[in-house]
């Protein structure tokens, strides 16, 4: 007897699409759910079918791809907040220092008017 298949039967093609789909979608900060949505769409099939495919099938095979995926994410805002926070740390530092030299200047400056007023051709000029 002829083997008979169904009309909507899961192709190899089909669970590779569904899966890079789930991988890289949760890789990129999204949930499972929005990527059987998005899968859905690719594939023709319901959000529940691509649901229920990965859960029953799928995931035992991509489970440690998707822990990474997981893992790997990193939101935006981390970044942005981790950039800002060095650049202030840096900012800091090159305010810290000019405040120094800042300081340092200021005391050079006063001892070179302390000689200047005390020496004897300044106070022949004042006369």
């Amino acid at each position: 007897m002829a083997e008979v298949k169904r009309k909507d039967q899961w192709t190899a093609e089909d669970d590779h699409k569904l899966a890079s789909t789930v991988l890289e979608i949760v890789k990129n900060g999204g949930t499972q759910i929005y990527a059987f949505e998005v899968a859905a769409e690719k594939l023709s099939r319901t959000k529940q079918a691509c649901g229920f495919r990965w859960n029953k099938t799928l995931r035992h095979t991509y489970g440690q791809d998707l822990n990474q995926a997981k893992q790997k994410y990193q939101h935006p805002m981390h970044t942005h907040l981790k950039q800002a926070m060095s650049s202030y740390d840096e900012l800091l530092e090159a305010h810290d220092k000019l405040q120094r030299e800042h300081a340092e200047l200021k005391t050079f400056v006063q001892q070179i008017q302390r000689v200047c007023l005390s020496s004897p051709f300044t106070q022949q000029i004042q006369k």
